[in-house]
């Protein structure tokens, strides 16, 4: 409920506040509601309900002009990841080798189609044998190799040479060459200890029971997981096909040749994202003048499942995304979050197709590429949410902010640090770290106090660049 009250010739608004905007309206006879502004510090007309309808106002107020406070609260980021796991997708898939399937989503469960092991195998060369009692000397007779079996039955006093991973005879125990003579027909166990039943032997089924789940659907295939699928028995599998992404940068100033122009840092950046995550993608840019805006955006549309563009969201003259994407058809699912970097960034929604607006500052491009981007990626991909960690902190810090802050950080040998930056425009002390850490508004954490930590897409550990000496400011 908003609570209205009168000062002198204007009249102020309480809420519970986060976003302060103004609005303008005249004060008429009339029993018109107040309709809801979405838009940011933009000035605009509104009818209110008259005066009389509030106990102890004025009826002198009607006709006259005031300004109105508005305090209203901007979605947090929790907001937005809700809306994200709230929208009704069905990821596709599809079958693919097993050899091709690196960097791929799996889509459904892989289990072992047999024991593993298989079958009784040696853990060491050696001999296996027949154990008699108060006997040290064995008859050997034979040699069981790795893919080979001993197809007789060895007697108690007998024994078979047999080699690492190979099947072990029944009711044999193997002992390793090194406490033998190593002897060709009659070999003699040197170490009394050794003579023990069932060692060395990796039992059938103790890794893992034919039928038990190996790598479950959602798993992004790394070489680990493709070894153990195909130890499971696994040649084609079904992976979640993958959405095709179109990267499109604005902005004049963006590869610009004169003495504003800037570098472009963004659509690297983003191309080397989507590249970890196993997706293609094709990149544009765009001006700053609608037709090409719009230009751009259809030809993206036609060619990927999810846009993702850089700048042009925020409240200047030239950000024109969230107004093309608008007469293309896109409907807004959020804009704008009580989050620093990345305010401003925008997902829209036509169709099967998502256009994901994130700012041009290229922090705030990296933070909202993790923190927006990367769950909506993998809900398209049926993958689970991304990992974020519980580390200590190594060095103090805070947020005296309004907003949630997403400070770069790097790992240390006790937890992770924050690292000093310059702003969203400070790609070189981001790109020094390792990931972002999470701080609450109005957090002040001390040392060895734990915070959450999300490691960079592509992350490994020590590949980082390197962040130069800076002056003090």
């Amino acid at each position: 409920m908003f609570e209205w009250s009168f000062y002198s010739s204007h009249l102020r608004v309480s809420a519970p506040p986060r976003l302060l905007f103004d609005f303008s309206f005249t004060v008429l006879n009339n029993e018109e509601e107040p309709t809801r502004n979405d838009v940011e510090s933009e000035i605009v007309t509104r009818k209110i309900p008259t005066p009389d309808r509030w106990a102890g106002t004025p009826a002198s107020v009607v006709g006259q002009r005031f300004t109105v406070v508005m305090l209203r609260a901007m979605l947090t980021y929790a907001d937005a990841l809700a809306l994200l796991t709230a929208l009704d997708l069905t990821p596709m898939s599809e079958p693919l080798a097993l050899g091709d399937a690196a960097g791929r989503v799996l889509a459904h469960d892989i289990r072992l189609a047999n024991d593993q092991p298989p079958f009784d195998r040696a853990t060491m060369d050696g001999y296996a044998l027949c154990l008699k009692p108060e006997t040290t000397a064995y008859t050997v007779r034979g040699v069981v190799y790795a893919g080979s079996i001993f197809s007789d039955t060895l007697q108690p006093g007998e024994a078979v040479r047999i080699m690492t991973g190979a099947p072990v005879p029944g009711g044999t125990t193997v002992v390793p060459h090194e406490l033998s003579d190593r002897g060709e027909h009659i070999v003699v166990v040197t170490d009394p200890t050794a003579r023990m039943p069932s060692r060395n032997i990796a039992w059938r089924g103790e890794d893992g029971r034919a039928g038990a789940v190996l790598v479950k659907a959602g798993t992004r295939l790394s070489p680990m997981a493709l070894s153990v699928a195909a130890m499971a028995g696994a040649a084609t599998i079904t992976v979640a096909r993958a959405p095709r992404l179109a990267l499109v940068t604005t902005g004049d100033e963006v590869g610009g040749s004169g003495p504003a122009g800037i570098i472009d840092s963004n659509g690297p950046f983003l191309s080397g994202f989507a590249a970890s995550l196993g997706l293609t993608a094709v990149r544009a840019h765009a001006s700053d003048h609608a037709d090409a805006v719009r230009a751009t955006l259809e030809a993206a549309t036609k060619n990927a499942e999810v846009i993702v563009t850089t700048g042009g969201v925020s409240a200047g003259a030239k950000d024109l995304i969230p107004a093309v994407a608008a007469e293309l058809g896109f409907t807004t699912i959020f804009h704008h979050l009580a989050i620093q970097p990345g305010k401003p960034v925008l997902v829209m929604k036509r169709g099967h197709h998502f256009l994901v607006g994130l700012p041009g500052n290229p922090v705030s491009v990296v933070a909202t590429a993790h923190l927006i981007l990367l769950p909506l990626l993998c809900r398209l991909l049926g993958a689970p949410a991304p990992t974020w960690l519980e580390l200590p902190l190594t060095a103090p810090t805070g947020n005296r902010g309004q907003r949630q802050l997403f400070l770069p950080a790097r790992l240390t040998s006790g937890g992770v640090a924050p690292i000093a930056w310059n702003g969203s425009g400070d790609l070189i002390a981001a790109a020094s770290g390792d990931g972002l850490i999470d701080l609450p508004i109005g957090s002040n954490i001390s040392t060895g106090a734990m915070v959450r930590f999300l490691p960079y897409v592509g992350w490994q550990p020590g590949n980082t660049a390197q962040l130069p000496k800076r002056a003090p400011r």
